[in-house]
Formats: C-alpha cells, sequence, structure tokens
C-alpha cells in the first residue's frame, strides 16, 4: 500500500514538475526514460542517452523532447 500511495504522490509532483527525478513514457513505439542530472534531463532509450534537455522541470523536458523529434522529422 505504501508504494501505491508513493507512486501517487509522485503522479502529483509530476503534474507541477516538482521533485521527479525520473519520469519513463512510451513515445513513438519507444521506451524512454527522461532523468534529472544537475540542472537538465537527459533522454535514454535503453543504455544510450540520445537527447539532453536545458530545463529542471519534467513536464517542460517532455514538450521539449517532442518538440524536437517532430521538427527533425
Amino acid at each position: 500500500m505504501a508504494q501505491e500511495t508513493d507512486r501517487l504522490s509522485q503522479a502529483l509532483l509530476r503534474r507541477h514538475g516538482i521533485g521527479v527525478k525520473q519520469k519513463r513514457i512510451h513515445f513513438r513505439g519507444k521506451d524512454l526514460l527522461f532523468q534529472l542530472h544537475n540542472a537538465h534531463y537527459e533522454v535514454f532509450n535503453g543504455n544510450q542517452c540520445i537527447a539532453t534537455l536545458d530545463t529542471n522541470n519534467i513536464n517542460d523536458a517532455i514538450k521539449q523532447f517532442k518538440l524536437r523529434s517532430m521538427s527533425a522529422e
């Protein structure tokens, strides 16, 4: 039960972009891990770092990554 509550609290913090150091998302058939390092987020596909984003807000990092991948097409 405590782990379930922890997941809920992390989701709430993530929604506001506060205090979450990593988040896993599924984007275009890939499982990506957004991980906070110092003052920026790094995006990993497996063990490979595929992008670095200059923000400390998880929601902004995801938006930036999606925009960057859309413009790369």
